[in-house]
């Protein structure tokens, strides 16, 4: 195609302004790339196709290279130098060796900049309308864009024009829902992207593509062609380790067959030779992680781009803004609790016990005695290991841009919450109404991340891309509130369904989810009636967090009047944020594998990071469910409150070890804050580490075991947890 009816915006203003770049459903097919639905499902891939297929926990995911012969890569130790497979483990013996192994090389050496620009198209995912029957209509046009380019001259940039179109004028049609744009300061050399949202049927024709030309005060920074590519084998997340010493990178082949790499490029930059790629051929169904060298610390705000070429496939391509390297444990109190230090420091200490080291905020809340820029410029910085999360009144205040002073306690801000209601507002794009807020703030303050939540598995995908943190809730207990109609209560597992859509959404940038917490206003006669989740239901939800490649965790809400109602609730809070927390280093820089093999009834994945493998189980048997009639009784009296009530299990675990990842160490994460010994039997075959007979039930219906590169490891955990 020359052009496109659609185009991608970005909105040109004034200078020194912003720019951007901006039922009833009906029946169709998520993803419609055969692609997706080739391989063995688990139910908990994180990048196949779950509309089609998400309840499958039983089936066989082996993901095992079936000639058993991962070594023979002639790039592999060219040099027989002295590595990890040569090595002793601090023990002396491994429990799983690794079996190929890669060194980085001098991230100084000058490297320039690659020419070309690639483009990356990815269809929404969303979940299937025969178990989660919203009003929202399935998603099954057009989707999100990445365009990766390097800048060939440095000005400001003034638009973005897409098969000759302005953004501006894409987005007042409607042919785009968001669109931006990073840097909005371009330099002659160094990159520039583009990503948007579009649901324009036009791209999904074979062949689709347009111009695309972004447009700067000293002429056409990029002047190219857009492609709407899809691959098979995608960039899931990208990070940096907590030095910003070196970049993270995260892939999965979700295809039959393998891919071989061709070319890995950072920020325009070919890194495959000082790149920690131990292997270049990525095989059915697995996940791999590299490691990319810089040689300067990599600063929050800053952009990034990772391409991977293929030999046989479409490049994978992924965009977004450098993120401070922070998992918070964060929760939305009640504002008349004010729980924060120099607030009420009784119930700023009940937080902090029960180890929620990020407050959500209020600017204009000034009823709990302190001043919110006091708090953020001055208490926050100097109170350690103590954030907060900036509510979306703050751009309403007079001059925002010189509030904050010190941000070095700012979580992110929050742009809306549920966001994802509407697709249109007055006639305009609802997403692109909250980019352009993510835009300003960005303009402002660079270095903090803007995050926005959402409440749809249909609309999901639309938002998802336009903050730099996407989260989500769904509640399953407590008969609160949901999106489907009622008669439709969501299942037990409909909170992580949600929250592993929307991280699929969103990949490679990171989510920060909700969990469900104590909230009067699910109460029933002027709270005479505590309609609240009981502690099995917010530990299942606090694990599916986990479950679902969640890189933050977000309760909704925290009361210290229910807390203090029923102590064992709010101690089912505490135990998920402590058992979070002593694993979160390792959440936050890893990702979501799939591979797992797993009992039916039983949720688990496997989130692979440098030193760790972090293993989440959570029980799914039901032995007593709930109902919206069932909740009719919450109307009448407490002892009607219905509850998910969970089964006994035992089932068996198969997570299976990254050739490239030794195993020295396996203990468990308990929910009294110790680390030990699993308390159930484990075997290894091959490179296959099997948990037999894990005890589940509803007293303990989480398990959360670590498989550790390192000796140290386990004491790292315990010490997070006793902080």
């Amino acid at each position: 195609m020359g052009s496109l009816r659609a185009s991608i915006p970005v909105v040109v203003l004034a200078a020194g302004a912003i720019l951007a770049c901006s039922g009833k459903k009906t029946t169709g097919d998520a993803n419609d790339d055969p692609s997706w639905d080739t391989i063995a499902d688990t139910g908990i891939d994180p990048v196949e196709d779950l509309a089609d297929d998400v309840f499958s926990d039983g089936e066989t995911d082996t993901n095992q290279d079936a000639a058993g012969d991962v070594q023979d890569d002639p790039t592999e130790d060219p040099v027989d130098e002295t590595d990890a497979v040569d090595a002793a483990d601090a023990a002396g013996d491994w429990i799983v060796p690794p079996i190929v192994t890669d060194t980085m090389g001098d991230p100084c050496t000058p490297r320039d900049a690659v020419a070309g620009t690639w483009s990356g198209y990815r269809k929404d995912f969303y979940l299937p309308d025969s178990v989660y029957d919203e009003y929202t209509d399935p998603p099954v046009n057009g989707g999100r864009f990445h365009f990766a380019a390097i800048s060939a001259v440095s000005g400001d940039v003034t638009d973005v024009r897409i098969g000759g179109t302005s953004v501006d004028d894409l987005l007042t049609a409607v042919e785009i829902e968001w669109c931006h744009v990073w840097p909005t300061t371009v330099t002659a050399g160094e990159p520039v992207w583009v990503a948007f949202h579009s649901r324009s049927p036009d791209w999904d024709i074979p062949g689709a593509n347009a111009s695309i030309v972004v447009q700067t005060t000293a002429g056409a920074a990029v002047d190219a062609t857009l492609y709407a590519r899809r691959t098979v084998a995608p960039i899931t997340y990208v990070t940096t380790t907590t030095d910003r010493l070196t970049w993270v990178v995260h892939v999965k082949n979700a295809d039959t067959v393998g891919h071989t790499v061709s070319r890995l490029l950072v920020n325009g930059r070919d890194v495959t030779a000082v790149a920690y790629m131990p292997r270049t051929t990525i095989g059915p169904s697995e996940s791999v992680m590299w490691l990319v060298p810089s040689c300067m610390p990599i600063e929050p705000g800053s952009p990034w781009t990772v391409v991977v070429e293929y030999a046989d496939a479409e490049a994978a391509v992924g965009v977004g803004r450098v993120m401070r390297t922070f998992f918070p444990i964060e929760a939305w109190p009640n504002s008349n609790e004010c729980p924060f230090p120099g607030g009420d420091d009784e119930n700023y200490a009940s937080m902090r016990e029960a180890g929620i080291d990020t407050m959500f905020m209020y600017f204009g809340n000034t009823s709990c005695g302190f001043s919110p820029t006091e708090m953020v410029n001055v208490t926050a910085p100097t109170t350690p290991g103590f954030d907060v999360l900036i509510a979306d009144d703050f751009m309403g205040l007079p001059d925002p841009g010189s509030i904050i002073t010190d941000s070095s306690a700012v979580a992110a801000f929050l742009t809306g919450d549920e966001s994802d209601g509407e697709l249109l507002v007055d006639g305009y794009p609802a997403a692109e109404l909250k980019a352009q807020e993510a835009r300003e703030l960005w303009s402002l303050y660079p270095e903090i991340p803007v995050y926005n939540g959402a409440k749809t598995n249909g609309h999901v995908g639309t938002f998802a891309g336009m903050a730099d943190i996407q989260g989500i809730d769904l509640y399953v207990a407590a008969c609160a509130p949901h999106i489907t109609p009622w008669g439709n209560h969501p299942p037990l597992r409909g909170a992580y369904d949600y929250l592993l859509n929307t991280r699929n959404n969103h990949m490679p940038l990171p989510t920060w989810m909700y969990a469900q917490g104590l909230h009067q206003g699910w109460n029933q006669g002027d709270d005479s009636i505590h309609v609240q989740p009981d502690p099995q239901e917010i530990l299942v939800q606090a694990m599916s967090v986990v479950a679902a490649g969640g890189k933050g965790l977000m309760w909704f809400q925290v009361n210290q009047e229910e807390a203090d109602y029923r102590h064992d609730r709010w101690e089912a809070i505490s135990q998920s944020s402590w058992m979070i927390r002593g694993v979160r280093d390792y959440l936050r820089e890893g990702d979501l594998t799939g591979m797992v093999t797993v009992s039916p009834d039983v949720l688990a994945n496997m989130i692979r990071s440098r030193e760790a493998l972090v293993v989440p189980i959570i029980d799914l048997g039901v032995a007593s469910n709930v109902t919206d009639t069932k909740c009719l009784g919450s109307l009448v009296s407490e002892a009607l409150v219905p509850h998910w009530i969970l089964a006994d299990l035992n089932p068996s675990v198969g997570v299976i070890v990254p050739d490239d990842f030794g195993v020295v160490d396996i203990f468990e994460v308990n929910l009294d804050r110790t680390v030990s010994d699993p308390s159930f039997a484990w075997s290894v075959s091959g490179r296959t580490v099997t948990f037999a007979g894990v005890p589940l039930s509803n007293a303990v219906p989480v398990r959360l075991v670590v498989l550790a590169a390192d000796l140290s490891v386990r004491d790292d955990v315990q010490a997070a947890m006793s902080l």
